[in-house]
């Protein structure tokens, strides 16, 4: 059942007077327990043996009869989300009925009816418990424990999310929990779990649509399409796609016998001081320019409009819900050093919806789905280093033009009343473009590095760094599963299997890509020395990619128990594969790997009030298939050094070139095959998590909630590049002429390595394994504890306000993030980070991870004032994270050198993993003003204002970490880089005004 905001389930008692005023006041309470994930919901009770059991939903015409059992217990799955009408009939007659709401991934509790003995016939226990009218636009309903799952999650209605001061995403949503980190240092996702932003999933109608090429994020519905949002931290069940990160799963909107349209606008006023003040410069120690912001400025601008409509196309049958989104050509102007780009974005989008009632035992819903998004850029000089009033001339124009679809079926099945079926089938595809006005042209790119700031600009002709090719992604997926209701069990068994399709290819335009510097008595990469007089040039030249597939498959068992009245037991296993393959379609990784279950759920009073809950078990993760891009196609990627004489006046790129030194190969175009990719013995991620928690109803309108939890990461997987090590080993164990000839590989840090190789040179594959300890780097490590403590208020007649108090104390430590190294702040490459690449970047690599946030507090509500004002208000705080010293490693002659400032060390001092001080405490205030307007019977009108951060604070949010340039000087000193410690700020305050009118 949804609340307009979270949800708890209790499950049916007896005694139906405490009961009911319980229900009648918990409005939302702190979480639900959502079943496997579904776009249907359910409901279950207990009633005297042998009654009938009538479900009705006068909104669809839905009607379905079943009997209780021997003791009088029932169960039904497989509604659509709405409100049911729930009638007990005894003896022919009807004598009682209650009224619920239903949603999505959840079973709602039925409270039981009092049969009264002698009670004349037709006489009807009749009571709304789960509505209760708070004005004439809002509507909270009752979401009470349930006792029947030990899985804990929360279950956000968008009627909720449309009243609060907040975005619509689901990172937006999410954030309305205190134990979720918004990461707006690195990738602007959220943490959950402990987890790195790269280890979440995202559903849509049961289908994930997580972007498994990177793992970061997700392809989207737009939010107005939605009806309610479930976010799971951690410890779910098996039939969730596994992870080890969090878990939100969105529900795509409906429609009934009752016509509705209406008409969305979301206005963002121009940028100006009192509604959308301008973002903040940051400096450098010596006063240069760090980020320049103060100029950056956008015009007033529609951000989203939607007209949409639902109602039935064959009453009782067939319902549909379609919308169409346009929001008009968007402009914003924004400034680098000696460049303007004025930017224009438009997006057109639409979407259908369609359920099918095919009997009251089965269901189809398919959803349609298309957006198209142009950006365009005209770029202009300026004449004058930061000064938006010397702007020159045209430079040329930059474009991304991006299309997405969705195609999303659904079918569920009541094959008996204790057998039910659901199979879902899913795709999505993206295309995008990026063309330039020099694409084709044949025009270097070239730029210059500021010997001061260290800053590059573009001084060259061309725009475009990389040749216009074009990126496609594809994902499918299908799953299905029996659920089975054998007596106390609740048995599901199902499988899954997602196949996704990447082709990107990368290379740098054909004219060249060159890099002016003025730095003399450095050493370069390729360990020659600079000129006397400093003044060189780089050619960089990168050439990868191409078409991959990943597979990941699954097949789970899982049963909820009910021991006895008041205990529950969850025992479950999933055995997941996942196959990466590479350019020429081989697999270069398959990791199979079980992960077991176990929970458990206590009614501790008998009466749904006071429910204790623990859950324990391991978790894996998909690779994603940055890995396949990186690791499993020929890469070609050199720097070359020269002096140079003079420029080309027109394109300025370098004339009358001698060449420094050595070219500095990092990858000399050979594709691997799959046993140098990976080792022969690599295994999936994992880790396990551990869960208890308690959740209380207090009184008649509060509940609260307690929860405890540990996670720890065990196993992960990223590569190496420490070729010494297997050559040493090899030499001393029977192979005393051989050669490790292969770039990095794929492994799991810290555990022994397989390899397969030609060893003796003849011609013949052997296989030796490297303990561990041969590489010099620790097993990764991520250990997360977490409390939350929340407090609820549901908003009642007599008490017309919502509120939600959130407080979480967390300690995140380890020697990775995870699949994004947020330390380092690099968004993205996955299972390719700089970590265990060699033995010197790990040193000092243990220590607080950048997720480590001590002490977080959010608290969210909104107050209903007669005649249909509201105001609502977020307020978030939470102390600062850890910052790090990254310098270049000290010892040039060990090869962590070439990796620049990446090392722990700064000023070849060591400086451990969080250890350089902590950023700031941070809070932000964000507040709403709403009014709903009954126009009259058929028309509604509600209008919003939202600010965030209304004043307008100026945190800090992030440093600058590298300490240094990346090479030293010929006296052996770092080159510092000027811009470390350099801040950036919060998000200045921002203000958009909300419109939406409904017809009915």
């Amino acid at each position: 059942m949804s609340v307009e905001g979270k949800s708890v389930w209790n499950r049916p008692v007896a005694s139906t007077g405490r009961r009911c005023l319980l229900a009648m006041a918990l409005a939302i309470a702190l979480a639900n327990g959502a079943q496997a994930q579904s776009i249907t919901g359910g409901l279950y009770g207990r009633e005297a043996g042998g009654v009938t059991v009538q479900v009705s939903n006068a909104s669809t015409g839905f009607r379905r009869d079943l009997v209780a059992d021997k003791d009088g217990k029932y169960a039904m799955s497989g509604l659509n989300p709405g409100t049911y009408e729930v009638t007990i009939v005894h003896g022919g007659q009807a004598v009682g009925s209650r009224t619920i709401n239903v949603v999505a991934n959840s079973l709602t509790a039925v409270s039981a009816v009092e049969i009264t003995a002698g009670a004349p016939p037709g006489a009807v226990d009749a009571r709304t418990l789960d509505a209760v009218n708070v004005s004439s636009m809002v509507t909270t309903t009752v979401n009470p424990i349930d006792v029947s799952t030990p899985e804990l999650a929360t279950n956000y209605s968008m009627k909720l999310v449309n009243q609060l001061p907040t975005g619509r995403s689901m990172e937006s949503i999410a954030l309305l929990k205190s134990s979720v980190r918004y990461d707006d240092q690195t990738t602007n996702l959220v943490q959950m779990g402990g987890a790195s932003p790269g280890e979440n999933r995202y559903y849509y109608n049961e289908f994930d649509t997580t972007y498994d090429f990177s793992g970061l994020g997700a392809s989207r519905l737009p939010p107005e399409a939605i009806s309610s949002t479930q976010v799971i931290t951690g410890n779910f069940g098996t039939s969730w796609t596994s992870t080890t990160g969090g878990i939100t799963a969105a529900t795509v909107r409906q429609g009934t016998n009752d016509f509705k349209a209406g008409y969305s606008l979301y206005f963002e006023p121009p940028t100006s001081r009192l509604l959308n003040p301008r973002d903040h410069d940051s400096l450098t120690r010596d006063g240069d320019y760090y980020k320049f912001n103060r100029a950056n400025h956008h015009g007033g601008q529609v951000t989203d409009q939607y007209l949409w409509a639902s109602g039935a196309a064959v009453r009782d049958k067939v319902f549909y819900f379609v919308m169409l989104g346009n929001s008009p050509a968007s402009t914003a102007t924004s400034y680098k050093q000696n460049l303007e780009t004025d930017r224009s974005t438009r997006d057109k989008n639409a979407l259908v919806n369609l359920t099918w009632n095919i009997t009251s035992n089965q269901s189809v819903n398919v959803v349609g789905y298309r957006d198209w998004t142009n950006q365009f850029d005209n770029q202009y000089t300026l004449d004058s280093d930061y000064e938006p009033a010397s702007r020159g001339s045209y430079y040329g124009w930059a474009a991304v033009q991006t299309k997405n679809q969705f195609l999303i079926g659904n079918y569920h099945a009541q094959l008996t009343d204790d057998l039910s079926f659901r199979l879902m089938g899913g795709y999505l595809s993206q295309s995008q473009l990026q063309p330039t006005s020099s694409s084709g042209s044949g025009l270097p790119y070239v730029q210059e590095q500021d010997p001061v700031t260290k800053i590059n600009r573009n001084i060259g002709a061309g725009n475009a760094t990389g040749q216009l090719l074009p990126f496609e992604y594809w994902r499918r997926g299908f799953k299905g599963d029996f659920t089975w209701q054998l007596g106390d069990h609740r048995i599901t068994a199902g499988a899954e299997h997602y196949k996704h399709f990447i082709n990107q290819r990368m290379e740098t335009t054909e004219g060249g890509y060159y890099t002016y510097y003025n730095q003399p008595g450095v050493i370069l990469d390729n360990g020659s020395p600079s000129p006397a007089d400093g003044r060189y040039v780089s050619q960089y030249y990168n050439s990868n990619g191409g078409s991959f597939y990943t597979v990941n498959k699954a097949a789970y068992i899982d049963d909820n128990w009910q021991v006895s009245d008041n205990v529950v037991l969850y025992g479950g296993a999933r055995f997941d594969v996942f196959i990466n393959k590479d350019v020429n379609g081989n697999n270069f990784l398959r990791l199979p790997l079980t992960s077991p279950r176990l929970g458990i759920a206590w009614d501790v009073e008998g009466d749904s009030s006071l429910k204790v809950g623990a859950n324990a078990g391991k978790y894996t993760i998909p690779i994603p298939s940055t890995v396949n891009n990186g690791a499993a196609t020929a890469v070609t990627r050199y720097t070359k050094y020269y002096t140079y004489t003079g420029m080309d006046p027109v394109t300025k790129a370098p004339t009358g070139l001698t060449q420094i030194g050595d070219t500095n190969y990092l990858f000399n175009g050979l594709a691997p095959t799959p046993e140098q990719i990976s080792t022969s013995n690599i295994t999936a991620p994992y880790q396990y998590e551990f869960q208890i928690y308690v959740q209380k109803q207090l009184g008649s309108a509060w509940a609260a909630q307690a929860e405890i939890g540990y996670t720890n990461l065990k196993k992960t997987i990223d590569d190496t590049c420490y070729l010494d090590s297997i050559n040493a080993y090899a030499r001393s164990h029977g192979y005393p002429d051989y050669t490790e000839k292969n770039a990095c590989f794929l492994l799991n840090p810290g555990s022994d390595v397989q390899l397969k190789r030609d060893f003796r040179g003849d011609g013949n594959t052997e296989s030796l394994t490297i303990p561990g300890s041969e590489f010099g780097m620790p097993a990764a490590k991520r250990r997360y504890y977490h409390m939350t403590l929340e407090l609820t208020h549901a908003s009642t007649p007599d008490a017309p306000y919502f509120l939600d108090l959130s407080y979480t104390w967390a300690h995140l430590y380890g020697n990775t993030d995870g699949y994004i190294d947020l330390g380092h702040r690099v968004n993205g490459a996955a299972g390719e980070q700089v970590l265990f690449d060699y033995p010197g970047l790990m040193v000092g690599g243990t220590g607080n991870l950048t997720g480590d946030i001590r002490n977080a507090v959010t608290a969210s509500g909104i107050y209903y004032f007669p005649g249909g004002v509201r105001v609502g208000g977020i307020l978030n705080m939470h102390t600062g994270s850890p910052l790090n010293c990254f310098g270049t490693y000290p010892d040039q002659s060990d090869p962590a050198y070439q990796y620049g400032p990446s090392s722990h060390f700064c000023d070849s001092k060591l400086s451990p993993l969080g250890h350089a001080k902590r950023l700031p405490f941070f809070w932000a205030l964000n507040l709403s003003v709403g009014y709903d307007w009954q126009i009259d019977k058929e028309n509604a009108l509600s209008v919003d204002v939202q600010m965030q951060n209304v004043t307008n604070r100026q945190g800090i949010v992030n440093r600058e970490q590298t300490y240094d340039e990346g090479v030293f000087t010929a006296q052996g000193d770092s080159v510092h880089n000027p811009a470390y410690g350099s801040p950036s700020w919060q998000t200045p305050r921002t203000t958009s005004l909300i419109l939406r009118y409904t017809f009915r």
